[in-house]
């Protein structure tokens, strides 16, 4: 009479749901789902008061960091997932890390006022070789914004520093922003410039617009 027929089994499911809930509050909190005292002891040693039990296994250990490290001279070939809002192909490119530098000024040619970092802050210059092995146009961008984390654990968002480029320290001055995307089979030459904390050793880590982590470099501390 109008009713929904798949209800009542939307129902029992939540009330399952709901009693597992609860069965594991349960048990973390020292007491079986039944309303006895936890045997914590039986559990650990996979023994019960009627002999041995079924051991129970722990779970599964934290996986380890496998975002690879590019260092200065090498090549990766990293992926970028396909993006329909942004209309961004998959495509994939090999990036060589060519140069990494870092100071705290950057000459910007005669005449020209010196970049200085901010107190308590320090350049990266990382000058990069893209060349596109898919068969779609790869976004460089990727590369123009990453996520630094100190050895702390402190963590920031990081943005290409528009208005500086590392031609004083030996880099090409052309920045990765204002390159071309490479079609495929081409190659393009840029530089990223990021100003991150100075006090302590990090990682710049890159990744495609679905978040996914594509590389990582290091950063050292300058005092």
């Amino acid at each position: 009479m109008g009713g929904n027929p798949r209800r009542p089994h939307g129902l029992a499911r939540l009330a399952a749901v709901g009693a597992a809930t609860v069965a594991g509050a349960a048990l973390l909190s020292g007491w079986d789902g039944d309303g006895t005292p936890d045997r914590t002891g039986e559990r650990a040693t996979g023994r019960t008061a009627a002999g041995p039990a079924v051991a129970v296994l722990a779970a599964p250990s934290p996986s380890a960091d496998d975002v690879r490290t590019l260092k200065q001279g090498q090549t990766l070939t990293v992926a970028i997932s396909p993006n329909d809002l942004f209309d961004i192909p998959a495509s994939s490119a090999d990036v060589t890390l060519t140069a990494l530098k870092q100071a705290d000024r950057l000459p910007q040619g005669e005449h020209l006022t010196p970049e200085v970092a901010e107190r308590g802050m320090t350049f990266v210059c990382l000058e990069f070789k893209v060349t596109n092995v898919s068969t779609e146009k790869f976004d460089t961008s990727h590369l123009t914004e990453a996520r630094w984390t100190g050895k702390d654990g402190e963590a920031k968002k990081v943005d290409q520093e528009i208005g500086a480029h590392c031609a004083g320290l030996g880099l090409v001055k052309e920045n990765l922003l204002s390159a071309p995307d490479p079609r495929p089979g081409e190659f393009v030459r840029g530089t990223t410039v990021f100003e991150v904390p100075d006090g302590q050793a990090g990682v710049l880590e890159f990744a495609d617009v679905a978040d996914h982590p594509m590389f990582k470099a290091e950063t050292t501390a300058s005092r």
